[in-house]
Formats: structure tokens, sequence, C-alpha cells
């Protein structure tokens, strides 16, 4: 296939062959950070390790540490500092105000909707980003910037004027300008709170961060430009027009996040950058800028590759395989059908009363198959049928309303019902989609599903809003109802193939969730860790995924390895001087003390031949990748690259396309960014054109959905595990994490 690639990168063309600088001890953050603001005008400050490097910024400059001369060649890492700061006083003595740092942000033309009452209180701004990075070339490593194009929407009035006009404010969230003393910067916004009341000219908030004063001037504050706060302004200030004015909105944001609008906003302003001439960071010393990196025009341009699709395998000899996990699955049935039990699940349904008709429905298609005027569609055989079960017995509790208390007190019943009688072997649960932003104490399906998973019994929430699907939407939606359903009753729809290298191997996902009782409450990071290890017919997740607050994850990353190792070592039978492999996948960088503390459970294994890797999968970087001959498909992606591209672009980094155009959802999805692999220094594994392409597996090996996922399932699963244990926890009395220490723990509950 055809492809034009096209990174938003800009090397630097750097001459001089001289930095000056001055060094001085690194006392601590504060010191560093009471040092870089005193010294704004005339230093750039950086800190490397256990020094604080200050770079002048002109000759003259008063004396705060001993005085150097390096290389530029030996210290172009040095550069970057400089160039940020020339950046900033660039931009902003050309009339472009800088937002923040890291990456430099600059506030671009406001974006008119057409409406002139919404404009008066609504500005869309487009921002240009800029981060300063290297980049591997195949026979260079240049330092260059990174550019890209966001939409920021701002609530221009404040509540004092809102106020006057009539506008209700109670229960909205607010923020309040915060000045800044460097002149170039633009002052910021800081989200503090929750309108309670309105008294005297100020707001009460009801709910606020902890160094928020209660009573705030309203001529202080703003409205946040969330979703909920826009409508509700929008309906005042416009009327019956405030529909069309979101609709134009959301235009604005895809028209200008889109792949081709992004590639032509990035070529115009690094023009008109590079058209003010070259930079100076110090006397003798200055870069240009060069022309955004094509593969067309650039021999060296990064190597990208596909990756190989992955084979599905269904059997534990690997005769029955596919590249496709759907059409295997039709072909051959899952893998685990001739050891599956039970082939006759009892299982229980929970349901709001009044929707007990249209869930029943539902349900029939499910058991059966899908059909529209006898003809049969992807779904038809139904759930019976793919996965080669006798039958399923669904029984029904209802619920009096959709609330917390109903639904507790119909899975209680439930739960009564199999200690008298027979057990379920999984409960499914009716939800309305809505219901995903309620508090945890408020959410029917969470408080059923402590009540369940408290019982060891598994469970599966089924949005309300799918029951009314048109046949051919519904028909996916049922495949992957049922792909999650069979994984949780136990059964192994398929697994992916592992070439059988010489290396045993097994994967560690860190994933997270942030949970907190509300925006302004402290949250917690949870951390969840999944396990997986190659088999001899392929990958297969463990038996075990456990979630714990951050602080205790190094313990628990430890432990978790230990464990997994000790099971799998004995149920593969590894040989004393067995070649291991470890990997890590995991959702931050890791820090030295968290490599060595693995490193240090480890050596328990030390009469195997054992090396490890420690991959940051990141999916918040600068880098984004165009395709100038993609047209997408269905009027999705324009621009955007196929799915399974990967190259090196750093010393030890990779980037990788999990989402192409076959992938978007919507017309209305913008360019998608590929993750960024990072490799830990510390890894003895090193492998890491190896390690990209296992993530790209690992994505396509999702039990939640047949489509692939947007990232591999060690993170994803991590994720699902961190989210659901943080929020159980919030239940109080309802909900005890020992529960997972039961049989249930075991399951794939998670999906």
């Amino acid at each position: 296939m055809a492809r034009q690639l096209q990174l938003n990168f800009t090397p630097l063309l750097v001459r001089g062959d001289a930095l000056r600088l001055q060094t001085l001890p690194f006392k601590d953050a504060q010191h560093f950070r009471e040092l870089r603001d005193q010294h704004r005008t005339h230093y750039a400050v950086s800190r490397r390790s256990d020094q604080i490097v200050a770079l002048p910024l002109a000759l003259g400059a008063a004396q705060i540490g001993e005085e150097k001369v390096v290389s530029v060649i030996e210290h172009a890492s040095l550069i970057r500092p400089l160039l940020e700061q020339r950046l900033v006083t660039l931009l902003s003595s050309n009339r472009r105000l800088v937002a923040r740092y890291n990456p430099i942000t600059t506030v671009g033309r406001t974006l008119p909707t057409g409406f002139i009452e919404a404009d008066r209180h609504l500005h869309l701004q487009s921002r240009v980003l800029i981060a300063i990075r290297s980049l591997k070339l195949s026979d260079s490593e240049p330092l260059g910037l990174l550019w890209d194009i966001e939409i920021q929407k701002t609530c221009a009035t404040s509540l004092a004027v809102l106020h006057e006009h009539g506008v209700r404010l109670d229960g909205l969230t607010v923020e309040r300008m915060v000045p800044v003393e460097d002149a170039r910067m633009l002052p910021y916004r800081r989200l503090v709170g929750r309108v309670g009341a309105i008294t005297d000219g100020h707001a009460r908030l009801s709910e606020r961060f902890q160094n928020v004063e209660e009573l705030l001037p309203l001529n202080e504050l703003y409205l946040e430009a969330s979703p909920e706060n826009l409508r509700h302004l929008l309906q005042h200030v416009t009327r019956n027009a405030s529909g069309k004015v979101l609709g134009r909105i959301d235009e604005i944001v895809f028209e200008n996040s889109r792949g081709r609008a992004r590639m032509e906003h990035i070529a115009r302003i690094s023009d008109w950058l590079r058209g003010l001439g070259e930079i100076e960071l110090q006397e003798g010393l200055s870069v240009g800028i060069g022309n955004l990196l094509a593969e067309k025009d650039a021999p060296n341009f990064p190597r990208f590759t596909e990756a190989t699709t992955p084979t599905y395998v269904f059997d534990a000899g690997t005769l029955k395989s596919e590249s496709r996990a759907a059409v295997g699955l039709s072909k051959f049935g899952p893998y685990s059908r001739h050891v599956f039990t039970p082939t006759r699940p009892n299982v229980c349904v929970i349901c709001d009363r009044a929707r007990r008709g249209q869930f029943e429905l539902f349900l029939r298609k499910f058991r059966d198959g899908l059909s529209v005027d006898g003809k049969s569609l992807p779904f038809g055989r139904g759930f019976l049928g793919i996965y080669g079960l006798q039958d399923i017995t669904l029984t029904f509790v209802e619920a009096d309303a959709f609330t917390a208390d109903a639904y507790h007190a119909a899975a209680s019943k439930a739960v009564r019902m199999a200690a008298e009688g027979a057990p379920w072997h999984l409960a499914l649960v009716q939800t309305e989609r809505d219901s995903r932003q309620l508090a945890p104490q408020k959410n029917p399906y969470l408080v059923a599903k402590a009540a369940f998973l408290s019982n060891q019994i598994p469970t599966q929430f089924i949005a309300f809003e799918t029951f009314s699907m048109a046949p051919a939407s519904l028909a996916y939606t049922l495949s992957n109802l049922a792909l999650a359903v069979y994984a949780k009753l136990g059964g192994i729809p398929w697994l992916i193939k592992s070439d059988k290298g010489i290396a045993h191997e097994v994967v560690i996902g860190l994933g997270s969730a942030a949970i907190g009782e509300s925006r302004f409450s402290r949250s917690e990071r949870i951390v969840g860790i999944t396990s997986v290890f190659r088999g001899d017919g392929g990958y297969l997740l463990s038996n075990l995924s456990n979630a714990v607050p951050m602080s205790k994850y190094g313990e628990a990353l430890t432990e978790s390895l230990q464990s997994t190792l000790q099971r799998v070592r004995s149920e593969m039978n590894w040989i004393k001087g067995d070649s291991v492999r470890v990997i890590v996948h995991a959702f931050k960088p890791m820090r030295n003390t968290e490599v060595e503390s693995v490193k240090t459970a480890l050596k328990e294994f030390s009469e195997f031949d054992l090396r490890f890797a420690f991959l940051h999968v990141k999916q918040d970087h600068p880098y984004l990748l165009f395709d100038d001959d993609s047209i997408g498909t269905k009027g999705r992606g324009e621009k955007t690259p196929i799915r399974g591209l990967f190259a090196e672009v750093g010393h030890n980094e990779t980037l990788l396309t999990l989402t192409g155009p076959q992938q978007l959802k919507r017309p209305t999805d913008g360019l998608p960014k590929p993750l960024l692999l990072s490799l830990h220094r510390d890894s003895t594994f090193t492998d890491v054109i190896y390690l990209t392409k296992q993530v790209y597996w690992f994505s396509n090996h999702s039990w939640r959905s047949f489509l692939p996922a947007a990232m591999p399932v060690t993170i994803y699963y991590s994720d699902l595990v961190a989210g659901l244990l943080g929020r159980l926890d919030r239940l109080g009395s309802r909900w005890s994490p020992s529960v997972m220490l039961g049989k249930i723990g075991t399951t794939r509950w998670f999906l």
C-alpha cells in the first residue's frame, strides 16, 4: 500500500561549537525554583543530576556559579533550556503570548461560532504547542521541534456579569485567574470548586479544594468550560439556538483536529517561525529551524515497518488458527470448547421492573441469535451456537427502580436464592449509560456488582440503550457481550500464537486509575497489576489480577512477579539453566528504586538465565504521524496512517500506531496519536523492536471486544482492574477487598 509519512518534527540546525554555563550544587527543589525565578531574565536554569546548570542568556550577567565552557556536541541536551527561553521571548515579542511551558503553548486567534451572543461569552482559541526533543535518524540524532495544534474553550465572562444577566450559577464548577511573575506569560486559570450559593457579590463554594477559601468574589471567578457548564450557559444566552451552537462548536473542534487541518496549520506556523531567521542562543551559538520531516524528502526518515498481524489459535496444538479472531471462533469454536464447564450455565438477571419486557427480548437474541426477515446476521448462531453450550438458564430478579438501594436489595435477594438452590455462574445486570457518572455509593450497577462479587459471582452489565439498536449495530454489540460473558464464565475464546523461542516469558502489566469522591476531594491513584505468560500454545492471562494504592504498588509488583514466576515455573516445568525473560509494561516511567526492588525480587530465581525489560507505554507525548496519501475510510481518518506501523525515534524509544482509519469510531474523531514506547536504561533485555511487536500483538488480544484495542491488554486490563476495585473500595460497608482473595479473584471478572 502506497504511503507518504510525515512527522510533526522540524530538525534544528546548530551553528557554533561552545556553550557558556555556570554550575552550582543542587540543594533541594525549593532552592532550585527560587534560583530559576530570581534569575529568569538572565539565565536559563536547569538541573542535571546533583548540579544546577545556569546558562547565561547575555554577556555580563551576574555570576551565580562556577563558570565553564563546554563542547556543544558533547552537551547538546543543554541547548534545550536555552532554546526554550529564547522561544518564549521570540513568540511573545511577536504578539504570540505563551500560556505554559513544556510544551511551549502559544495562544492564537479566536475562532467565531457565528452566533453573536455565544461568542460574547465563550471563546474558542487555537493554540500552538511546541516541544523540544531529539529524534533518532539513520545517520544522526538531531535536536528539533515537535509541533501540534489544539482548540481551547474558555468562558470569557465573569460570574459577576453572568449573575447580573440572571444566569443561575448554583451547582456549576468555577475557575479563578492566577497571575504569573513572567511578563511574557499569560495568567492561567485554576479550578477552585463548585458554587453552592450567591451572597452579597460572592460565591459560597459547596465543594472546593482544601486550600481555597469558601467565599470568593464573583468578579474573580469564571465558569469552567465543561460540557455541562457550556450547555447551561448557552441555553440561557442563546435560548432555542443552544443546540445549533453546541453543534457548531463540535464542528470547529473537528475541523481543526482532523489530519489535513493539523498538517496545514503546523506547516504554516513552522514556516512563519522559520521566516524570522536564526535564533541566537548565546554569542557565537545559534539555531536555524529546518523543514518538516517527510518520508519523501528525507532519505534518513525513521524507517517505519508494518507489524505482522498476530495469529489466533483455537487448539492446544495450534493447528486450528486464523488471522481474524471472529472468523476463527465461528470456524473452530473457542479454544477451551472441549474442557469448558458449565455447559448449562445458571445465570441471574437483575433489571429495573419497568424494563423487563425489553430485556427479555434482548436476551432472547443474545441466547439464540439474530436474524432479520429470516436472514442470519453476524451473530446469527447466538451465544449457545458460537460457544458450543447446551443451554443457558436465565432467572430474572426485578428491582423496584433504577436506584442503588433497589439494585442492592435485588442482588441480595438473588444471593439468598442461590444459597437455597443452584448457585449462579454469572449475573447479568441492566444499567443505563448515564449511570457511569454517578458516585460509587449511588451507582446501581456498582452496588449490585459488589453484592455478587462478595459471593464469588462474576457480573456483566448491559446498558438499556442497547436494547433499541438497529440490527446491524446490535449484532456487533451482542458479539462483544458474548465474548466477555464466555471469558467471565472461565472460558478461553482464543490465544495469541507465540513462536517457540528459547526463553520462557512472563509479562507484567501496570495500569492505573484515579479514584476520588469528587473532583475536589483528594483522589487516590490505584495501580492495577496483570500478568501474562507464554505457554505451549500462546500467551495466557494469569489467574490473578489485583490492584493496590500507589504507595504500595512497588511491594505488590514484586510479590505479584514472584508468585507468577513460582506458579509458572511449576506449571511449565522450567529446568535449571533455562532462559527466562521478564517484561514489565508500565503506565509510568519506572523509578530507579522500583527497578532495584524488582531486581532484588528476581534474585530468588538465580538458577535461571534471567533477563528483564522495563517498558514505559505512553499515550501522552508530543509526536504526531501523518500519512499524506491516506484518504481514510467512510469519512474518517484522512491523513491517518494504518494500524501497526512502528519505528525507532530515539535511544531505546519507538513509535507504534494502534489506531488507524479503520479503528476510528466517528467521523468527528481527529488524528489519533501513536504510542511512544520507552525502554528503561537498566533493562538487560534490550531488543526494542521485539518488545514493540509484542505490544502490538497484545493490543489484539482483548477478550472484551473483537475490535483491536488502543493499548496492549497488559495495560488495558490493569486499568480496568484498578478502576473497578478503586470504585468498589468507595462503597464502605457494602464491600471488602478480601473478597478478591477468593475464587473470584482468579477469574476474568473485570472484563
